[in-house]
């Protein structure tokens, strides 16, 4: 009997090995980083399990200045990194961690500025970024500096807190945490974690173009389902489209729920790369035009946004038509420059600017039609200058976007212009 017993209880425990081997689920809410903080230090100079990562330029550019400082948030020390107008070498301070079944990933840490500020020929990066890897080590966007970025932060600040809660690619082995500043000044980084936060049980309902979640007990108000995917229908039909895109719609029950799980400051995150939208609100008739089209390319904001303006003032003597005759009457409407380079784009107004693009859409739309206006979407994709939109516009439309504006301007005469 004796032996029996320890029999049983010897299989017992190599179930209870076997299973802990095949157990793969990540510790939740947990920091997976080692020397957080950078209080232990090489004979290199390099915070242990950290490693010094080239980021930008060639070996013999001018290099970002770096090292362990005595400024701490947390302990003892903190890494910076200090760049003048004249670096073009920039680094990463990393450190990779293996990560296996996990849905989001929370990046946590410490920033302080001093003078921090974008130089010409300089990267706008003053943050903590994230890279993720399949089993093969392959990154999943290759093409991009980082697959999920905090935000920038430039000027001049004490230590601030920054945390921010990403998706993580399905397939991920190996999660990267960096810290970066690509530009002109110093910034001070400490106190570093990368978090798994435990998952959501999110309830779900499944359309033909959309995964809606709702928290238990906070359901989406009845009839919006149905309500959201009719709204798509008819936005894709407006635009000649036929879509399989899958939207993944999250619906929290106030603003401070969607703040504290996000790590968010508004109301509404929207992942691009993920086709997740996350809101409080059970509708929306504006995000989901740019998912519908985001496939097909992704335009200077001038034309996405003003397509959806476009779309949604399909009726007669609309808000848009109302708003056109008081800017052709006030000699107000946006010129081309200013609506295709983004930078003189970004300081105009956008009360005229988007109404304008958006006519600019309608007359496009009637002159030539909604597959062209796709093709243009597909044509100046990622373009962000008028030079390179032009010529773009050209290839698709077969005429100088010069002459366009100058038809476009006509057009609004004759169709806003008071009698």
């Amino acid at each position: 009997m004796k032996g029996i017993k320890q029999g049983v209880w010897a299989v017992s425990i190599l179930i209870m090995i076997a299973v802990a081997a095949c157990d793969n689920s990540p510790k939740y809410d947990t920091n997976l980083l080692k020397n957080p903080s950078f209080e232990k230090v090489g004979r290199d100079g390099i915070p242990k399990d950290w490693k010094l990562v080239l980021f930008l330029g060639s070996p013999d550019d001018p290099t970002v200045t770096y090292g362990v400082d005595t400024l701490a948030q947390d302990g003892k020390r903190s890494w910076y990194f200090r760049g003048d107008p004249g670096t073009r070498r920039w680094y990463l301070l990393q450190q990779e961690v293996k990560v296996v079944g996990a849905g989001h990933a929370r990046v946590r840490g410490w920033i302080q500025g001093d003078d921090v500020h974008y130089k010409a020929e300089q990267y706008a990066m003053c943050n903590f970024l994230l890279t993720f890897y399949d089993k093969d080590h392959h990154r999943f966007q290759v093409e991009r500096r980082a697959d999920r970025r905090t935000p920038l932060r430039p000027g001049t600040f004490p230590w601030e807190e920054q945390s921010y809660t990403f998706p993580v690619p399905d397939g991920t082995h190996y999660i990267a945490v960096s810290c970066v500043l690509g530009m002109n000044g110093q910034a001070w980084f400490d106190n570093v974690s990368l978090e798994i936060p435990k998952p959501t049980p999110w309830e779900t309902q499944t359309t033909r173009n959309y995964v809606f979640h709702w928290l238990p007990g906070h359901p989406m108000p009845q009839g919006a389902v149905q309500h959201q995917q009719q709204l798509f229908d008819v936005d894709a039909a407006i635009l000649g489209v036929k879509s399989d895109v899958v939207i993944n719609y999250f619906f929290y029950p106030d603003s401070l729920t969607i703040r504290k799980m996000n790590s968010i400051k508004g109301d509404m995150y929207v992942s691009w790369d993920d086709y997740e939208l996350h809101t409080i609100r059970p509708y929306d008739d504006h995000e989901l035009i740019h998912f519908i089209t985001d496939r097909i390319g992704r335009p200077p904001r001038s034309l996405a946004e003003g397509t959806v303006l476009w779309v949604q003032n399909q009726e007669p003597n609309s808000l848009l038509d109302q708003h056109m005759r008081m800017l052709v009457k006030a000699d107000k409407v946006t010129d081309f420059i200013s609506l295709f380079d983004y930078n003189t784009f970004a300081r105009t107004d956008p009360k005229a600017s988007i109404p304008t693009a958006a006519a600019l859409v309608k007359y496009l739309e009637e002159k030539w039609g909604k597959q062209k206006l796709m093709d243009l979407y597909a044509s100046v994709n990622g373009m962000n200058s008028y030079q390179t939109v032009s010529k773009g516009f050209e290839a698709v439309y077969g005429e100088p976007m010069d002459k366009t504006e100058a038809n476009f301007k006509l057009w609004l005469l004759q169709n806003y212009r008071s009698k």
